[in-house]
């Protein structure tokens, strides 16, 4: 077995598939609502900003605290040791360019492909950035560093805290993040290219963070799109 069919077949033991669109689950995040359509937040956000949220949402999986994911998820960004940071930023690579390979028709057509900013300054440069504008192949001619921001992570939507500074006029954008734990930063990031002239956008997530353990298996062929029919 190669290395990289070692490390998708581990990662079957970690990730936790989103379970489908369904009255007891967020349509935005995929968190459990006890038969409501959105979850408290994901409908805060929708009452105040609209059709200038996010288009759709895919999260690839769910990261329970204190999970593999969410281990993982911390440390490739803040891990203390070079060789954990390189390690879950090449496997986290495997992750994305799997799924891609697999759903990016389920995705839609884009022109433009970007990350959520980081709240915090990182040098030389950040991991997702290197990831999808040097590794992925699929990704590589679209990317661009569209987004800058200046505030904090206050978990509240601050799209007018995000600078976009390429051209989105009237392009279709896939937004790249990490982890989604309460939405406010992939959100302002969408709203933030929608002002600036984006047609859609539609937000790609490697793990939903939620407080519990999720439960549930993980395939490679399907994703939350596919299971929509």
């Amino acid at each position: 077995m190669s290395p990289l069919s070692r490390i998708l077949d581990r990662y079957l033991n970690i990730l936790v598939a989103p379970r489908a669109r369904e009255p007891n689950t967020c349509t935005t995040c995929f968190r459990p609502t006890d038969g409501y359509t959105r979850c408290s937040q994901c409908n805060s956000h929708w009452r105040e900003f609209g059709a200038e949220l996010a288009d759709d949402v895919v999260v690839i999986s769910m990261a329970g605290k204190g999970g593999q994911l969410a281990h993982v998820l911390a440390k490739y960004k803040n891990g203390e040791r070079p060789e954990m940071r390189k390690q879950f930023t090449d496997e986290l690579a495997y992750v994305l360019a799997t799924f891609l390979a697999k759903h990016h028709r389920c995705l839609g057509e884009f022109d433009v492909v970007t990350i959520v900013p980081s709240t915090r300054q990182r040098r030389p440069v950040h991991p997702l950035v290197d990831i999808l504008s040097r590794r992925l192949n699929i990704t590589r001619r679209l990317f661009a560093e569209t987004l800058r921001t200046t505030g904090g992570n206050t978990r509240l939507p601050r799209p007018d805290e995000y600078a976009v500074h390429s051209d989105v006029e009237g392009k279709r954008v896939l937004l790249v993040d990490d982890q989604w734990t309460s939405g406010a930063s992939l959100q302002s990031s969408a709203i933030a290219l929608k002002r600036a002239g984006a047609v859609r956008v539609v937000g790609l997530v490697i793990g939903r963070r939620v407080d519990v353990q999720p439960s549930g298996t993980f395939a490679w062929d399907t994703c939350v799109l596919c299971q929509q029919g």
